[in-house]
């Protein structure tokens, strides 16, 4: 229905029509000019509501744009003064409602008679008459609205007003088309950037859908394969998943077409299926929940597209990445597991020799020996099996690091007990040092895996013993710092190179100088793997007396990582 009630534009002489349509081109100029220089859609709305105003010398009125369920503005100009009031219409519902569903104009000089009318909307702004023009794109859809009411001079809208309000939609449709493009455009390239800057399938998977969730307003998930079948790996909270949801997107991955609802495959699941597809091969798939009858524009479906392009790009970058990474792995494990071998079976070849010897000495009846020597040759044996032993521990903590089974003891511990047993493990070797230990007094008991960092301060102490002089003190301190606890362990030996001062931690490195040194190169490396594990930090750094400070720390508060 197009209401009645109106008045030919004017009947004045040809000379007053004239002026009416200099003033009208003006008007639509002016409009024209504005509105293309504006980007932002809330300011652009503004701006085709005031000039409606001045275009039609009307009292009131507003501009809204298309939703998922109707046509919505968030408020209204009375002359040149804002005012807040929602307007949301469905279809069918209202002016703006009845525009929407019928694609033309309304116009009614008799609003107060008017069965479609909002009836807020008239009580609100005493409308008498008004017009509501739809805003349609190059698509013929609807893509916006505005309406203004009554005219200032309380005359009848004519069909001079008319024309220059459909001219006025054509303008802007122009306009907001433009600023959803820019929006589009603006929303994509973050999309991009976002995606460049993720590292890893996870992430990569994580910035997708919230992405995708954020611009288009519905739950998402993101399912790959996986063993021969298809995976949710990421999915918004609001995602539901249930063996139907699981239904349709296999058959999207197996078919490479869509599905679920709003298609005839799976209809009675929640969300819409769409595959993932690089080079023609279905990688994966998105799900997005379903809005039965809500409107989704052409520029929506456009920027779907290209964030589900996008998308499929960096996932199958993301896949690359972690096959290559395993595959790095596994080189690296085959590599690590040859150098271990190699090196185990050298560095048990000289204590496991050292006790057969003390031990054949010992049975040998033939050259029966006092007790004197029989005293060595057993502590001897005695420390050769010790080193063996720290050896084995060694390697077996090592092994439960790379396979992620050890899960650190927390209990409080004296760090004087945690020094003695160091030592005392150490044993001969640490009686022929001059070992000083100096804890401050006000060092708490202190949450850690006892057994762990006993194996720090063997490990440290070893190699302390090992590359400083034999004369020369070592001294292991520990002292409270900004609320956490240091250990420092100083020798006075050669010292190690700056370049080196990081690499001594890496696995089976050695210092150039070391090679006359037994050890597998694992000590520190170890060392740094427990330490993390308690959420503290080691490094190594050159004594300025000469000689190397080991420096540990440890939180005075448990938060261990599982190792």
């Amino acid at each position: 229905m197009k209401p009645a009630n109106m008045k030919p534009a004017n009947s004045d002489p040809a000379s007053s029509d004239s002026n009416e349509l200099e003033r009208s081109l003006t008007s639509l100029l002016r409009l024209s000019g504005r509105l293309n220089s504006i980007f932002d859609l809330d300011s652009l709305l503004d701006a085709l509501a005031e000039e409606a105003l001045e275009i039609t010398n009307a009292e009131s009125g507003c501009a809204g744009l298309r939703t998922a369920n109707g046509v919505s503005c968030g408020h209204f100009l009375q002359g040149s003064a804002v005012v807040p009031f929602v307007y949301d219409c469905q279809p069918g519902t209202g002016w703006a409602g009845w525009v929407l569903t019928h694609g033309t104009y309304y116009l009614t000089n008799d609003a107060l008679n008017d069965k479609v009318v909002v009836p807020e909307i008239r009580e609100r702004f005493n409308v008498t008459a008004g017009i509501s023009i739809p805003i349609v794109d190059s698509e013929k859809e609807v893509i916006g609205f505005f309406e203004v009411y009554n005219k200032k001079s309380h005359s009848d809208f004519t069909a001079q007003d008319l024309k220059n309000s459909v001219a006025a939609a054509q303008i802007a449709s122009l306009a907001i088309q433009n600023s959803l493009t820019y929006r589009k455009l603006m929303a994509f390239a973050a999309f991009s950037r976002s995606l460049t800057l993720a590292s890893g399938l996870e992430q990569i998977l994580e910035v997708a859908g919230q992405h995708l969730e954020n611009n288009f307003h519905r739950a998402a998930a993101i399912f790959l394969p996986a063993d021969k079948t298809l995976m949710p790996q990421f999915r918004t909270p609001e995602f539901l998943l249930t063996d139907k949801e699981l239904e349709a997107a296999t058959w999207c991955w197996q078919h490479g077409q869509e599905a679920g609802a709003e298609t005839a495959v799976v209809s009675d699941a929640l969300a819409h299926y769409l595959p993932l597809t690089v080079r023609g091969q279905v990688i994966g798939v998105l799900g997005l929940t379903s809005r039965p009858g809500a409107w989704f524009s052409t520029q929506q479906q456009e920027l779907l597209a290209g964030f589900m392009g996008q998308s499929a790009l960096a996932i199958e970058r993301g896949l690359m990445e972690q096959r290559v990474r395993r595959l790095r792995f596994l080189d690296e494990s085959d590599r690590l597991q040859n150098a271990l071998l190699a090196a185990v079976s050298h560095e048990v070849r000289a204590p496991l020799a050292a006790i057969t010897a003390a031990v054949s000495g010992l049975l040998n009846p033939a050259a029966p020996l006092d007790r004197g020597h029989e005293r060595q040759l057993l502590q001897t044996a005695e420390y050769e099996a010790k080193r063996l032993h720290r050896l084995m521990n060694n390697l077996l903590n090592v092994t439960r690091l790379q396979a992620g089974v050890s899960r650190l003891k927390l209990e409080p511990h004296d760090l004087l007990d945690v020094a003695a047993a160091a030592l005392e493990e150490l044993g001969t070797s640490s009686q022929k040092r001059h070992v000083s230990i100096e804890i401050s007094p006000d060092v708490p008991l202190v949450p850690m895996d006892f057994e762990l960092i006993t194996q720090v301060l063997v490990n440290v102490l070893s190699n302390a013993f090992k590359f400083s002089p034999a004369g020369q003190p070592i001294r292991l301190s520990g002292r409270i710092i900004d609320g956490e606890l240091e250990v420092t362990v100083a020798d006075r030996g050669r010292g190690v190179p700056e370049e080196d001062l990081d690499r001594v931690f890496q696995k089976f490195h050695r210092l150039a100088e070391s090679s006359s040194v037994d050890g597998l190169g694992l000590g520190l490396a170890i060392c740094k793997e427990f330490v993390e594990a308690h959420r503290g930090r080691i490094r190594l750094e050159n004594n300025p007396g000469g000689g190397t400070i080991a420096r540990l720390v440890l939180p005075l508060e448990a938060s261990p990582h599982v190792i």
